[in-house]
């Protein structure tokens, strides 16, 4: 498998799904990490193996973490990239493995880390690659959370669209999981990179966000799983940030202005056909 990937325990899937969640700039409201591992805590996933970091991160930007006690090194931590397994049933009688890959955005290397993820990817015959990124934008957290998507292979994007999920239109700045879509398509493996704004004003978690972007996941890849857990933790989450903004005079001018522009928003008229 290459130097890059390091398998503990060898799984041999006749038919599974990838999700991946990094750290990193595309993980606004930490919805991208905090989305997978839950599934991974949820579905009581099991660790096979990691993705080197060696290569792929500046220390200078992001770095290990060390534990000394007594002033003795205990513990020396560089970036992880973790991938997890577990075994799953799809709608009706299908079987559906999850890969769950839980890491940190490369700083460097961006060819080759795809190159690695679609390695594995071969490998564990998935079948189709979900990313899951968070992004801040001026919407206020008592609104449900806009999600859009974004793929490789344009026969998917009439199943996004029956799913819920409004088709992505943006140019500018990306992550790494442009790269992952754009060499999966020349591979013929279909991604799909779903993305959820988040209110500026969040710090920290926000489990609303995951909570809709695992809604919308779990329908596309056709598996049940309950939620309520999550959806309780997301109202509790929506409490506190209200109590906040009450309490903080600058924080709830922003989110009056936020709903109020939310409130014209939603009375104009559609043009659209």
């Amino acid at each position: 498998m290459g130097e890059e990937l390091k398998i503990e325990k060898a799984v041999r899937p006749r038919s599974s799904v990838m999700i991946v969640g990094l750290s990193g700039w595309g993980n606004a409201g930490e919805v991208s990490t905090f989305t997978v591992r839950y599934l991974i805590d949820k579905l009581g996933a099991e660790r096979i193996g990691e993705v080197s970091s060696e290569g792929f991160y500046n220390y200078q930007i992001q770095r290990p973490i060390v534990s000394i006690k007594g002033g003795v090194i205990e513990s020396y931590n560089p970036p992880t990239n973790e991938l997890y397994y577990c075994e799953g049933k799809a709608g009706g009688d299908g079987e559906i493995s999850l890969i769950l890959l839980l890491g940190s955005e490369p700083h460097l290397n961006w060819p080759r880390y795809a190159q690695t993820l679609l390695k594995l990817a071969e490998r564990l015959n998935v079948k189709r690659i979900y990313t899951i990124g968070g992004y801040l934008a001026d919407v206020d957290h008592e609104s449900e959370p806009h999600i859009t998507a974004t793929t490789n292979n344009s026969n998917l994007t009439e199943e996004l669209k029956r799913a819920g999920v409004k088709l992505t239109d943006y140019t500018g700045p990306t992550s790494i999981y442009s790269e992952v879509l754009w060499q999966a398509k020349r591979r013929g493996l279909d991604v799909i990179s779903l993305w959820c704004a988040v209110p500026i004003y969040v710090r920290g978690p926000y489990p609303k966000a995951a909570y809709h972007v695992l809604r919308k996941l779990l329908h596309l890849i056709g598996i049940n799983l309950d939620l309520r857990d999550l959806k309780r933790k997301a109202a509790s989450s929506e409490v506190q940030i209200t109590a906040e903004a009450m309490s903080d005079p600058e924080l709830r001018r922003l989110v009056e202005s936020l709903r109020r522009q939310r409130a014209l928003l939603e009375k104009e008229p559609s043009y659209m056909v």
